[in-house]
């Protein structure tokens, strides 16, 4: 006899930019404890391509939620390189600012703020 389990999966609204990564083959998708960059994340997908804040006066933050205080204000066109990701409720990147004003400072970002 086999016993049975049900699992009900929510599907959310989609950024594009995870969907854009996994097309280019960016990212190992484990999600294990131990293999994360960052201790809130819960994907680990380390990523040596730098983004860009697609707008102005992005929050940086020094956690993954507007509970968070921010490091300051990004500016368009501002380079990110994407460490790792927390996914629920929201979806926000973990990673280290590579121009700008915030240059060499790690935090978070929200994912649908950034863009190739």
């Amino acid at each position: 006899m086999f016993a049975t389990t049900s699992t009900k999966i929510t599907l959310r609204p989609s950024t594009g930019v995870a969907e854009r990564r996994a097309e280019r083959g960016c990212g190992d998708h484990r999600t294990t404890a131990s293999a994360v960059t960052h201790p809130k994340c819960n994907l680990d997908e380390p990523d040596a391509n730098y983004y860009k804040i697609r707008g102005n006066g992005v929050n940086f933050r020094k956690g993954p939620s507007t509970k968070y205080g921010s490091y300051g204000l990004l500016s368009k066109g501002t380079k990110f390189t994407y460490y790792c990701t927390k996914t629920y409720p929201e979806v926000w990147w973990y990673g280290k600012v590579t121009s700008g004003p915030h240059q060499g400072q790690k935090g978070w970002v929200r994912a649908d703020f950034v863009t190739y």
